[in-house]
């Protein structure tokens, strides 16, 4: 192994050679400057471990040298222990003030000598052995930002790959059906695939706007409207699905609704998820019912979507909106982790809009229950910050 290697700066040769002798008989590599403007060259070309710095020097003083050593990049780790005659306090605060990671005085006394040296060698060894596994995790946290970039662009790649067949399908379905007229007997097939070309679409589409979003690049597309024409829109979209599971559907409005400011767009695919999630966890003959109120003095929209299934542990609360939480979850209980990303993309629409979404529920067998609330009137969201400005 390499022995330390200490730079020895005094413009006074006996005193390098006494520090030299001193430090060679301990093993040291040596380098000698004898004024300060040779110290700085041989600190910059054969980085030393440890330099030794005399203070009363023509030229060029130890207090310059050790102010440049420290102002540059390639050299202000090496630490730097000062040698010199002068004894008052305020030399030794000049001293630390220039940099200076240890002080000592003339006459050199050994034992304190080699003390001083190895106590600084040994943190430099640290500070050496932290900057490596900083470099190492600097490389690898590049090497993942390289393949989540691939990752993310074959992700669109098979997104926009899928939407072209996707097209076509549910265009040759809507024609079978104009051609098929009244026959009346393959039609509720045709109109299943094309509810699930619909489901398919969307999944894509929640995909896309998640990834948009965590990069701050969907914004809102806001305009006064009535929520309560949302949920009998939504209502209306599922009854086919619920009515095929034997799912009544339920909605209830508590108070009159004023217009809320929202993107019509995504608050209708949130609550369109909510419903879809609902639906799949609620066993045969069961029920869902969504409900909407205004929260007079909060000025908030608030919207419930209650199913009578099987219920979500209360552990599973928060995890169920995070996306990489849903992997894990998938592996440990696949019914839990079947909500994919319609979830996710719930919660980032409705935190858009300023507001939050969260779970509630009773116990198993006992229905859970989503609710979200945003405000009448939206703030402007900085997508950099995360925060609503005015």
């Amino acid at each position: 192994m390499k022995p330390p290697t200490i730079l020895v700066v005094d413009d006074q040769p006996v005193n390098v050679k006494l520090l030299t002798g001193i430090l060679s008989a301990e093993g040291y590599s040596l380098i000698e400057a004898y004024n300060g403007k040779e110290a700085i060259e041989a600190a910059k070309q054969q980085r030393p471990d440890l330099v030794l710095l005399d203070v009363m020097m023509p030229d060029v003083d130890g207090f310059q040298v050790c102010r440049s050593l420290k102002e540059d990049e390639k050299t202000r780790f090496i630490p730097v222990l000062m040698v010199t005659a002068l004894q008052e306090k305020e030399h030794r605060f000049q001293a630390m003030e220039s940099g200076a990671d240890d002080f000592l005085t003339k006459p050199v006394d050994r034992i304190e000598l080699l003390i001083r040296v190895k106590s600084l060698l040994r943190i430099k060894k640290y500070s050496d052995d932290l900057i490596k596994s900083y470099s190492k995790l600097q490389e690898k946290n590049q090497q993942l930002k390289e393949i989540e970039e691939a990752r993310e662009g074959l992700m669109h790649m098979i997104i926009h790959d899928l939407r072209s067949p996707l097209t076509i399908i549910s265009g040759n379905l809507e024609l079978s059906l104009i051609k098929l007229g009244t026959d009346a007997g393959a039609r509720p097939y045709i109109e299943k695939c094309q509810h699930y070309c619909s489901y398919l679409d969307e999944l894509i589409q929640s995909l896309l706007d998640v990834y948009r979003m965590e990069q701050g690049n969907l914004k809102l597309n806001l305009e006064e409207m009535d929520p309560w024409q949302l949920a009998l829109e939504t209502k209306d979209k599922f009854s086919i699905q619920a009515a095929v599971k034997g799912v009544e559907l339920y909605l209830e409005k508590i108070g009159p609704l004023p217009p809320i400011e929202m993107d019509r767009m995504l608050i209708s695919r949130v609550l369109a998820n909510l419903m879809d999630n609902a639906i799949r966890h609620t066993p045969e003959k069961g029920f869902v019912k969504l409900v909407m109120d205004f929260h007079q003095e909060a000025q908030e929209l608030r919207v419930k979507v209650t199913d009578s299934g099987e219920g979500l542990p209360e552990e599973y609360r928060d995890k169920i909106f995070d996306k990489f939480q849903q992997i894990k979850l998938k592996k440990t209980d696949k019914s839990i982790g079947s909500c994919g990303l319609g979830l996710t993309f719930s919660k980032m629409a409705v935190e858009m809009h300023g507001g939050k979404i969260w779970a509630e529920g009773q116990g198993k067998d006992q229905g859970c229950s989503f609710i979200f609330q945003i405000p009448a009137r939206v703030k402007e969201y900085q997508a950099s910050t995360g925060s609503f400005g005015a």
